[in-house]
C-alpha cells in the first residue's frame, strides 16, 4: 500500500509516509484507518515526497465534504503535507484552501517548515 502511518499516542501525532502513485481510493483507506484507530483529532506530519497522483479537483471536493462530516463527529487535528511533486503539491493546496473552515492544513515542500508550522500550532 502506497500509504502507511504510525500513531503516536503520547505525542498525540500520526506520522504518514505516502510514495508511488497514490489515489483517491487510497486517501480514502487511510482516512477510514485513521478514524477507526481514533487518530483524526491528533496532529498530522503526512509525508507525500515520495509519492505521485492522479487525484482530480472534484476528488479533492469529496475528500472535503468528507472532512467536514467527520468534523461534526469530532475535532481534526493540524495536518501538514510534505511533498516535492509539482502535481501533489497543488492538489494538497487545493484541498488547503477549501477545507480551511474545517480543519487547518498546511502544504510544504519540507519537512522542517512543516513541523515548526504543526509545533506551532500546539
Amino acid at each position: 500500500m502506497p500509504i502507511s502511518f504510525h500513531v503516536d499516542r503520547l505525542g498525540r501525532r500520526v506520522v504518514t509516509r505516502a510514495s508511488g502513485l497514490v489515489t483517491f481510493s487510497e486517501l480514502s483507506e487511510h482516512l477510514d484507518a485513521e478514524e477507526r484507530q481514533r487518530a483524526l483529532d491528533l496532529t498530522e506530519l503526512f509525508d507525500a515526497r515520495g509519492a505521485t497522483t492522479d487525484i482530480t479537483p472534484d476528488q479533492i471536493k469529496q475528500l472535503v465534504r468528507r472532512a467536514a462530516e467527520a468534523a461534526r463527529r469530532a475535532a481534526l487535528g493540524p495536518t501538514a503535507i510534505v511533498t516535492h511533486d509539482d502535481l501533489v503539491f497543488g492538489m494538497a493546496r487545493m484541498y488547503s484552501i477549501l477545507v480551511e473552515n474545517v480543519a487547518p492544513v498546511g502544504v510544504f515542500r519540507d519537512p522542517e517548515p512543516a513541523i515548526e508550522w504543526l509545533e506551532g500550532l500546539n
